[in-house]
């Protein structure tokens, strides 16, 4: 590491210029291939067996059709009078009207084009001598629909009464669908498709006091963009901890050097931002040529990915404060720039090289991760600290030997002032703390234990989440749609939830099996049914429908195979001809839920229309699971699919992969100190125990979580790396600046010393990362504010366990490990010594 180092304060320093135009060089390579990032949805992020099964069933029966859902509301009373049949009507006749009305299904073929909740009055309406105008009161529309339910399947009944708010009292609102034949068009065009025909029902001229709202996820996700939200987070992040960087860089300027500390402020404050800047440019590029369309090792950046560039300026600018800190310190002891520089990268850049490295191992961890998209965060968040890592000890130091050759020509380093403190009040307080290691160590580290079995505590408590809806901005319009569609119609018409079958189908106990599972899963609470059946597409009710749509022939053909009346076969019966005679005489009806492959087996499909939203979703995927798994007996395997299923996949996944990622966090974090320290100091506990408080900070934390009602989430199930990102580089400074103390100061005083000349420093790091951070708990995206606070809690806890905890931990390891203790005239006099280090020096 040493040599490493080494090589470059050597080429920093002898050719700075070649250095900056290097960085520069590889910046703009970098840009060239950021230039070309593919930002694309969070689901296409996303590999588990739903989103498997999704792809497998489009690829074998394609992409269905879409439904706009319109919400036609009448505050204060029941829906189902003369202005919800008016506004209906009027919905229908501007669908009908609208630019997508050549999408809309003509019903010839069971489809229809619109579905309402009054669907019976207005098929009474149709078909009865009666106009509108003839209707005077409520009363008349209902027995309007009583009529037209009685020459209409009982299915459309159940239908339009799923189609209410609350069909059993007065329902304020029902659902109006719209169905479109979009299978042919591109997504882009289907959110144009949908954006038409809400615009033309939306305008539709209804009675006073009718409301008529449309929604569809579509329309939702194209209309919501987070972008510039994450600008302008990035940018108040950016901005404020600009304003933090002056007041760390800022000294007390001797007498007619104001200026001249004004200047290297200044430049200080700039230099460290454009090294931040470059990092992230580095790692956008990085993302690319890591990604899909070069070496294919990481997913596209999604809107989760988005988060990152603020992580690499709060993780980032650290890196900058204690190298400059360190740098100052030497500068104003009266060394050259070069010799300045050579000594605080062999000091400072060892820590800093430990943290880097335990910090890109704690992000990469999250490979391990079943969920894509975390796995190119972690990749992402790597790369970025560590392009802040080699760019803070090659530009920054360059462009900084560079201006201060010249100044020390001009005889304007004001090195006076560097050597003042900026703030003793930090170093001072900080000093207090050691009183905890010094008299009470054991006493510290048993409350600090009990907080962390509460913390673990905390953590089986925490709920695992992943909505699809979490990274729409809460002032989106259609977001208030999507609450009222879940909190009114259990989600709305819209949810429906395919089984993907795959085996041996053609045989009769599968066959059986499958006729008489999806029998059983009407039986659900979440699955609606129709006519005793799952209401949908499956193979039951298409084999029921064409023995109904086609001539005795095929009721023949089928009786000769043994067909039974609840559609089951005998165990003689050759199911490979069944499904060929009923493809044959049925294809419009069986290409939806029964296909053949290229190896002349069998695939089928069901299509259930469910109620179970995304909190049921995940109680919902297991009871089709158990209701299936005769299914296995057969060798059939049954996949349940839909969004909220997909979502409840992700976030069940995000539970069971928290633990092995903490453990592989902490595992090699640890391995990588105990190499360090056993190697360096020849003590390789010195790693266990400096990395020991990092496992209290992440436990608090889990703690603080589920006391505050943060949920485990795609973007806060990174908080393994991030307290290792944060809590590594604070005890690493700790432990570094104890053994240095050590060598001179008994035990108490070098706890003193480390507490007076680090804690300081510590604190002054800490406040600028939580300020970048901080900047997120502003957020309107729910995981973004959540990350903030998650990351808020862990920088506090970082603090207190590197200067609380830590020293204590010190205390005992140093007592039990027999070090030397100092001659007691050495440590008074060292004790006496001032403590110089600026904010941002460990």
């Amino acid at each position: 590491m040493l040599t490493f180092l080494g090589l470059l304060s050597a080429a920093v320093t002898r050719r700075p210029a070649l250095v900056i135009i290097a960085v520069v060089a590889l910046t703009a390579v970098f840009g060239g291939f950021a230039g070309q990032a593919v930002t694309v949805d969070d689901d296409a992020a996303i590999d588990n067996p739903a989103v498997q099964a999704q792809d497998e069933l489009s690829e074998r029966f394609g992409d269905e059709g879409s439904v706009v859902q319109i919400i036609v509301s009448t505050p204060g009373q029941d829906v189902r009078g003369l202005d919800g049949l008016d506004a209906t009507l009027a919905v229908a006749e501007a669908a009908e009207d609208s630019p997508v009305a050549d999408l809309i299904p003509d019903g010839q073929g069971g489809q229809p084009g619109v579905l309402s909740f009054l669907a019976g009055a207005e098929a009474a309406l149709e078909q009865a001598p009666i106009e509108r105008g003839d209707l005077d009161a409520d009363a008349d529309v209902a027995d309007l629909q009583t009529q037209g339910f009685e020459e209409a399947p009982d299915q459309l009944a159940d239908q339009a009464e799923d189609l209410l708010s609350d069909p059993e009292a007065t329902s304020e609102s029902g659902l109006v669908l719209v169905f479109l034949d979009t299978e042919e068009l591109t997504s882009e065009e289907v959110e144009q498709a949908h954006l038409a025909l809400v615009e033309a029902v939306e305008a539709a001229e209804v009675p006073d006091g009718v409301t008529v709202e449309g929604f569809s996820f579509p329309l939702l996700f194209a209309e919501s963009d987070i972008g510039p939200e994450v600008g302008q987070l990035f940018g108040i992040a950016f901005g404020l901890i600009m304003l933090v960087l002056a007041t760390v860089y800022w000294v007390r300027p001797e007498s007619g050097s104001r200026a001249a500390i004004v200047r290297r402020t200044a430049v200080d404050v700039a230099l460290t931002l454009t090294a931040i800047l470059f990092a992230i440019v580095w790692m956008q590029g990085a993302g690319v040529l890591l990604g899909p369309d070069y070496a294919g090792l990481i997913g596209y950046f999604t809107q989760q990915t988005q988060i990152v560039p603020i992580l690499v300026v709060g993780l980032g600018v650290d890196y900058a404060i204690h190298l400059n800190a360190r740098y100052r310190d030497e500068l104003a002891g009266g060394g050259s720039a070069a010799a300045s520089l050579v000594t605080a990268t062999r000091t400072v850049g060892v820590a800093l090289s430990l943290a880097t490295a335990t910090t890109v191992v704690g992000f990469l961890t999250n490979i391990a991760s079943p969920v894509e998209f975390l796995a190119t965060f972690g990749v992402l968040a790597a790369a970025g600290i560590l392009a802040s890592f080699l760019i803070t000890l090659t530009f920054l130091p360059a462009a900084r030997i560079i201006l201060d050759h010249r100044g020390d020509r001009r005889g304007v380093v004001p090195r006076g002032s560097l050597a003042t403190q900026p703030a003793r009040l930090l170093p001072e307080l900080a000093g207090r703390t050691a009183v905890l290691a010094t008299r009470a160590p054991i006493a510290t580290l048993v409350v600090a234990l009990a907080l962390a079995v509460v913390g673990g505590y905390g953590f089986t408590q925490l709920e695992s989440r992943f909505s699809v809806t979490d990274f729409i901005p809460p002032d989106e319009p259609r977001l208030d749609t999507f609450d009222l569609l879940a909190e009114e119609f259990d989600g709305g018409f819209g949810e429906t939830t395919e089984i993907l079958f795959e085996g041996e189908l053609a045989t009769p106990e599968a066959h059986n099996a499958l006729v008489t599972a999806l029998d059983d899963a009407g039986d659900l609470d979440a699955v609606a049914t129709a006519e005793g059946l799952p209401d949908g597409e499956h193979l039951p009710a298409v084999i029921g429908a064409a023995f109904a749509a086609t001539d005795g022939a095929l009721a023949q053909d089928l009786g000769d195979i043994d067909l039974g009346d609840d559609l089951t076969v005998s165990d003689d019966t050759d199911v490979d001809e069944l499904y060929a005679l009923l493809t044959d005489a049925a294809p419009d009806q069986m290409e939806p839920v029964l296909v053949e492959d290229d190896e002349g087996g069998w695939t089928a499909r069901a299509a259930l229309r469910t109620t179970a939203g995304e909190e049921g979703a995940a109680a919902l995927r297991a009871d089709l699971a158990e209701v299936f798994a005769p299914l296995a007996d057969a060798d059939v395997t049954a996949t349940p699919t839909s969004e909220e299923i997909v979502s409840a996949q992700v976030a069940a996944d995000i539970e069971d992969s928290q633990l092995v990622a903490l453990a592989i966090a902490l595992g090699a974090a640890t391995l990588l100190l105990v190499v360090h320290f056993g190697i360096t100091v020849r003590r390789p506990l010195l790693g266990v125990v400096t990395l020991a408080p990092v496992a209290l900070v992440l436990a608090w934390t889990f703690g603080m979580m589920a006391w505050t009602g943060i949920p485990l989430t795609p973007v806060t199930a990174t908080l393994a790396a991030l307290a290792i990102g944060i809590g590594v580089p604070f005890t690493i400074h700790v432990t570094v600046r104890f053994l240095e103390l050590r060598r001179t100061l008994d035990r108490s005083e070098a706890l003193r010393g480390t507490a007076r000349r680090t804690g300081g420093a510590l604190v002054g790091s800490a406040l600028t990362t939580m300020v970048g951070f901080g900047v997120l708990t502003t957020s309107t995206l729910v995981p973004f504010a959540q990350l903030g606070f998650v990351t808020v809690y862990a920088i506090g806890f970082a603090l207190i366990a590197s200067i609380l905890v830590l020293p204590s931990l010190l205390a005992v390891w140093d007592r039990l490990s027999g070090a030397p203790v100092a001659e007691p005239a050495e440590a008074e006099a060292a004790t006496d010594a001032p403590a110089t280090a600026p904010v941002g020096q460990s």
